[in-house]
Formats: C-alpha cells, sequence, structure tokens
C-alpha cells in the first residue's frame, strides 16, 4: 500500500473504536504517534501496544495476497529458478532465513525432532529446513500465492486454512508473523489448541519491551506502523502467560542464551536480556 493510500486508510478509520484487538479492554494509553494521525497504543488490561486505526480480518485477509512486500529479496518474493536452486543446495545456510539458530532452542528444548508447526511460513523457506532438519513439519500460510508458490517449487503442502492443520503438537513456531496478525490473542490461542500437553509455543517478532524502547526510542517507533499493528513486549507476554511456564530472551542469541534454554527446567518463568531488536517467546503448554 503506497504511504498516500495508508495516509487516506488511516484519515478515515480515524474515529473507529481504540479498544484491544485482543482483550476487548477499553482502557488504553497513548504510546507512539506517527504522521500525527497513526496512533499506538497500550492495553492497560494486557499490555499489547497496538496501532489504531485497528485491521479488520478481511482487510489483513486481502492485504496479504499480494499487497504485502518486504524488500529482503527473500521473504515476499517469488524467487527466479536459478537463485532458488542455490538456496535449496546450500539447504538455506547462506541465508537471513537460516533456521540454525531456532533449531539449536529446539534441541535445547529437548526435540532432536518431533512434530512441529510453522506457523506463517511465506513460501515455506523454513519449513523445508525444518523438515530437513528432521521435524515432522506442517506450514500455514495467509498468502495464497506465496504458499502455491512453496507448494510447487519446494515440495511442500502448506495450508492456507489454519482449521487444516492437525493438532497434537510438539512445537508450534512463528518468526515474524505475530506483529502482524489482527487478534494476538486468536493466534496464540489457536497455536494452543495445535500444542500437545507440555508443548511449546515459539515466537520471535521486534521487541517493543520498555527496556529495548529506552534504550533505543528510534528503533522502537519504526518497528510499528502499516504492516505491523501490534508490539510485542516482555510486559504483555509475563501478563498473557502469567499461568504458564515461559522463557523470554532478545537477539542475539549466544551460547550462553543456548545453554540457558538447555538448562531451563521447563516449570518457571525466566526472563532473560530485554534490550534485544527481537523478542523470543518460548511459552510451555501446561499450567502450575
Amino acid at each position: 500500500m503506497s504511504k498516500v493510500s495508508y495516509f487516506i486508510k488511516t484519515l478515515f478509520s480515524y474515529f473507529s473504536d481504540k479498544n484491544c484487538p485482543s482483550c476487548k479492554s477499553k482502557s488504553y494509553k497513548l504510546t507512539d504517534t506517527k504522521y500525527f494521525i497513526s496512533r499506538l497504543y497500550e492495553c492497560e488490561n494486557c499490555n499489547l501496544m497496538y496501532r489504531h486505526p485497528k485491521d479488520s480480518e478481511t482487510f489483513n485477509f486481502e492485504f496479504y495476497q499480494k499487497k504485502y512486500t518486504q524488500n529482503d529479496g527473500i521473504t515476499t518474493d517469488i524467487i527466479e529458478d536459478n537463485e532458488l536452486k542455490k538456496l535449496i543446495n546450500s539447504n538455506f545456510s547462506n541465508s537471513e532465513k537460516n533456521v540454525s539458530r531456532f533449531v539449536k532452542i529446539f534441541n535445547g528444548l529437548g526435540f532432536k525432532g518431533g512434530n512441529l508447526i510453522d506457523y506463517g511460513s511465506s513460501w515455506g523457506y523454513m519449513t523445508y529446513q525444518f523438515i530437513n532438519y528432521g521435524f515432522n513439519t506442517q506450514s500455514f500460510e495467509i498468502s495464497e500465492p506465496r504458499a502455491k508458490f512453496g507448494n510447487l517449487k519446494l515440495g511442500l503442502n502448506i495450508k492456507t486454512d489454519v482449521t487444516l492443520l492437525t493438532g497434537n503438537q510438539d512445537l508450534v513456531f512463528s518468526s515474524h508473523v505475530i506483529e502482524h496478525v489482527p487478534s494476538v490473542s486468536n493466534m496464540i490461542e489457536s497455536s494452543f489448541k495445535l500444542l500437545k500437553k507440555g508443548g511449546f509455543f515459539i515466537s520471535e517478532c521486534p521487541n517493543g519491551s520498555k527496556k529495548f524502547r529506552d534504550k533505543f526510542p528510534h528503533l522502537f517507533s519504526q518497528f510499528w506502523g502499516e504492516v505491523h499493528p501490534n508490539l510485542l513486549s516482555a510486559e504483555y507476554y509475563t501478563h498473557i502467560f502469567k499461568d504458564r511456564p515461559f522463557l523470554i530472551t532478545t537477539t542475539p542469541y549466544d551460547d550462553e542464551t543456548y545453554n540457558i534454554v538447555s538448562s531451563w527446567d521447563q516449570t518457571s518463568q525466566i526472563i532473560l536480556n530485554l534490550e534485544g531488536p527481537e523478542i523470543l517467546v518460548i511459552a510451555r503448554n501446561s499450567n502450575f
């Protein structure tokens, strides 16, 4: 969407309701603004930060069919065959979409393989790698053209309807997806329904935590906007997972991070460094 189109859309929705799209609370506070009319609110009940005006599920679905693009050369691009062949031959090892850091985290949780869902898989560049690492992987993607491309070119079976995914999963994983959805709570709820008891919800996205904002206010402001209607934080995750074991940290991940994940008792709540640009949450499907 062009900046002009986004401005017009925002202007016409300026007086729409400001209730939290996740918990529906009517209690919120203004946190940031852009272009005078686009605003970031923080829910005073669940601590989710969300852009106003909000997006409907219909708009969200239509936007992610063909209008959403990223300029990194891979996330939303339809890769040419010769370049795709190089990526496949290297198992994406030289790509910024290399999943080895996530596999180390899965291994640290006790999974050298198992049942995994790649939630929001685009055209399957991560799904393909997870399969090669030995994980029985299902994937879901809202964009039908990208799912079709991945199914054709990578031999995958990416679903475009989340209800077609099967449950009893060890891991539900998403990378830079949760900040895009119209309802964070709906995504989390549907993910936990797909997990077996003791399975893990794992999500990485831009970091909106207070410690990061205080240290990098300019970057914080860049992390929300037209394509990022949500900004996730340790404060939100601490609230939403208050009755579950969790581990929260931020990038960059190092050997110490992997060691802490490996030694985590999976029954406690741990918060590590919160000053990195991307926040990772690992929440276990069990209550205290």
